[in-house]
């Protein structure tokens, strides 16, 4: 299985464990009529939220630890983003396509591809940081649906397997330091990570 989890200087020092959630965060304004009828809006600001327990550490939890306080709310730390694991055991493409995209637009032009990267797979494109979703199947070369919407220009390479790093931040309801349980097992319960944007 793929090392999802927080790194620090290209080193995992701390990995994902379940229960964990992937969420959009995506600001909706609805309302209902006098006759029922229910009226929403969805704003263009995104962000990935991850919600997630931490493996139980004792030798490297000194790592963690001086992440945790350190970057504490303000500064950025970096994760692999889980991928779907339907979209695990679909994948076939082991290629580095590129892609092309206008700023606003709700799909890119792939190129150099072989293989199929399924619907629902998250991808990072080297020109941002700003991670995405594909919205259909793509095998081979073609265009493919991205969400949410691109915030930039789209040009180069992307990552599209277990390398898709995301800069995140600790939410402020993550706890920052030591907890232990056991004796000698550091287990901060449950972290949850921003997006950055």
């Amino acid at each position: 299985m793929p090392d999802y989890g927080i790194y620090e200087n290209g080193t995992l020092i701390a990995r994902f464990a379940a229960p964990m959630i992937v969420r959009p965060n995506q600001p909706i304004f609805g309302s209902d009529t006098l006759s029922l009828k229910r009226t929403s809006r969805r704003r263009t600001a995104h962000r990935w939220e991850v919600e997630t327990n931490l493996e139980p550490l004792t030798m490297g939890a000194n790592d963690l630890f001086v992440n945790m306080v350190t970057r504490g709310y303000t500064e950025t730390v970096t994760i692999t983003v889980p991928q779907n694991y339907g979209v695990i055991l679909k994948r076939t493409s082991v290629s580095t396509p590129t892609a092309v995209g206008d700023q606003g637009a709700t799909s890119v032009t792939v190129s150099g591809n072989t293989g199929l990267i399924p619907k629902g797979t998250f991808v990072r494109f080297a020109t941002h940081s700003k991670v995405y979703i594909t919205t259909a199947d793509l095998t081979g070369n073609g265009d493919v649906g991205v969400y949410p919407a691109l915030r930039e220009d789209v040009t180069g390479t992307f990552n599209h397997r277990d390398d898709v790093l995301m800069p995140c931040f600790y939410d402020l309801d993550t706890i920052i330091g030591m907890a232990y349980v056991d004796g000698i097992l550091m287990d901060n319960g449950k972290v949850k990570l921003i997006e950055r944007l």
